[in-house]
């Protein structure tokens, strides 16, 4: 009986909380549980979160969504806590969901502090950014490239997303890379990394007029950022 009791009291307590919490008092309960160990790359020893914390933690903002299913914000915790653990799948999960609610919802959604959403694709860029520059930090090939294709799935004119994109295939040594390029070149004419990544890719197949004309059109527009 005693231990009915106490079960039936952290029910009550649980759904106490689920009725009365704000998404920040979420968030800190999310935040809460999580706990810190190495974890261990190709390169180097890095402080990472232990995975079983990160799924708790996750369990917690998915109780937290069902109540406040716009709060981007929390959906893209999730995307953050499984890209400590390097679960590319499951990032790419959420990022479908913050896409629908984007394209659906997107009068209703808002982020922390009930900041609207004015430009959509900016945010889903950054966010992807910061995703896939990790793993390409990481040396994560297949994450890289998993990220990567959804980004440009999601964002097919997003010059981030086609130099991404891009990068795969020139470390395939596949030439695809080349009409990604030249599609993002027309779209921003000055991006830098755009330019540098052409001056590379020309450099490789050997092709040095083409490689000095886009080394040129870096330092006309590169040499000073």
């Amino acid at each position: 009986m005693k231990k009915i009791l106490i079960t039936l009291f952290t029910i009550c307590i649980a759904q106490t909380f689920a009725a009365k919490a704000t998404p920040e008092q979420w968030i800190a309960k999310a935040n809460g549980v999580l706990k810190e160990q190495p974890r261990i790359s190709s390169k180097y020893i890095y402080p990472g979160l232990e995975p079983s914390s990160v799924f708790e933690a996750s369990a917690i903002l998915d109780s937290a969504t069902k109540e406040y299913p716009y709060r981007i914000d929390m959906w893209l915790g999730q995307v953050q806590l499984f890209g400590e653990i390097n679960e590319c799948g499951m990032q790419s999960k959420f990022f479908d969901k913050i896409n629908t609610l984007l394209k659906t919802k997107k009068d209703k959604c808002e982020l922390a502090g009930g900041k609207k959403i004015n430009k959509a694709e900016k945010l889903l860029e950054g966010e992807f950014t910061i995703v896939i520059r990790k793993y390409f930090d990481l040396e994560y090939d297949s994450c890289y490239e998993y990220m990567s294709r959804q980004m440009y799935k999601l964002l097919p004119n997003s010059v981030e997303a086609l130099n991404a994109m891009s990068i795969h295939y020139m470390l395939q040594k596949n030439d695809s890379a080349l009409a990604l390029l030249e599609r993002a070149n027309k779209i921003a004419p000055t991006d830098c990394i755009v330019l540098s990544n052409l001056a590379l890719y020309y450099k490789r197949k050997g092709n040095t007029k083409k490689e000095d004309e886009y080394k040129k059109k870096q330092d006309l527009f590169c040499k000073e950022k």
